[in-house]
C-alpha cells in the first residue's frame, strides 16, 4: 500500500510540474519570443523569425520579422508585457498588400466608379470615400467594394485575435493592420458622417451581407448629415 501511495504521489508531482511548465511557457518567454508566439497565433499557417529585435530605430520602436517565404514586416506598439498579457500590432498584411499593388488597384477601381480612396500611411488604414452630397447608389457602392476585395492579393489565413485583457487570464496577440477596407460617407468633401468596414479577405459570396451593412451605414450617414 505504501509503494502504491508513493507511486501515485510521484505521478501527481510529475503532472503538476508538467502542468506548471506548460502554463509558464508564455510567462517565461522574452519579448522577441512573445512576438513570434503572437504572430503564429494570428497566422496559424505560417512561421516567423526575428530579423531585428524590438528596439528604437530612427525615433520609432519596432521589430522586423520575417515569414518562411522571406517577407519582412514591422511589429510595433507593444501593449502590456507582463505575466499574463502581451499585445502588439503587425504590418504583415500591409506588406503582402503592397507587394500585390493593392492600394493602387483600389484607387483605380474607386475612380472608375466615381469615388475616392484615402490611404493613411501613418495609421495604415485604407478607406473608400463616398460623397453623400451627391446621389448615392448603395448597390454601386457594394459592387465597388466587392471589386476591390477581388483585386486583393491572396492573404494568409487569419485568426483575428481577441484583444481584450482580463486580470489573471493569459492572453497574447498580434493585431494585423490593414485587415479591413473602410468605407466613409462624407459631406462637404471631408466631414465623415457615416462609416463601415469589411475584412479584405471576405468572400464575394457574402455580398448580401456587405450590401446590408452598406445600406445601414448610408442611412445612418444621411441622418447624421441632417443634424450636422
Amino acid at each position: 500500500m505504501r509503494k502504491l501511495y508513493c507511486i501515485l504521489l510521484c505521478g501527481f508531482i510529475v503532472l503538476g510540474v508538467l502542468g506548471c511548465t506548460d502554463k509558464d511557457t508564455f510567462a517565461g518567454a522574452n519579448r522577441e519570443e512573445r512576438i513570434i508566439m503572437s504572430l503564429e497565433k494570428t497566422y496559424p499557417e505560417h512561421t516567423f523569425q526575428i530579423v531585428k529585435p524590438y528596439d528604437k530605430y530612427n525615433g520609432n520602436y519596432y521589430a522586423v520579422c520575417e515569414d518562411e517565404k522571406g517577407i519582412q514586416f514591422k511589429v510595433h506598439t507593444i501593449m502590456y508585457d507582463n505575466r499574463y498579457h502581451f499585445g502588439c500590432y503587425d504590418q504583415y498584411l500591409v506588406e503582402i498588400e503592397k507587394k500585390g499593388n493593392f492600394i493602387n488597384k483600389t484607387a483605380e477601381i474607386a475612380k472608375k466608379h466615381g469615388y475616392d480612396i484615402r490611404y493613411d500611411e501613418d495609421n495604415q488604414t485604407l478607406a473608400l470615400v463616398i460623397d453623400v452630397d451627391h446621389t448615392v447608389d448603395t448597390s454601386d457602392v457594394t459592387e465597388t467594394i466587392v471589386e476591390i476585395l477581388n483585386a486583393a492579393p491572396t492573404l494568409p489565413e487569419i485568426d483575428y485575435p481577441d484583444t481584450t485583457f482580463s486580470t489573471g487570464v493569459e492572453n497574447y496577440f498580434s493585431e494585423p493592420e490593414m485587415y479591413k477596407l473602410l468605407y466613409d460617407f462624407v459631406t462637404e468633401g471631408k466631414n465623415i458622417v457615416g462609416i463601415g468596414d469589411v475584412p479584405i479577405n471576405q468572400r464575394e459570396e457574402e455580398k448580401a451581407t456587405i450590401e446590408e451593412a452598406v445600406v445601414e451605414a448610408y442611412n445612418s450617414a444621411m441622418k447624421n448629415k441632417e443634424s450636422y
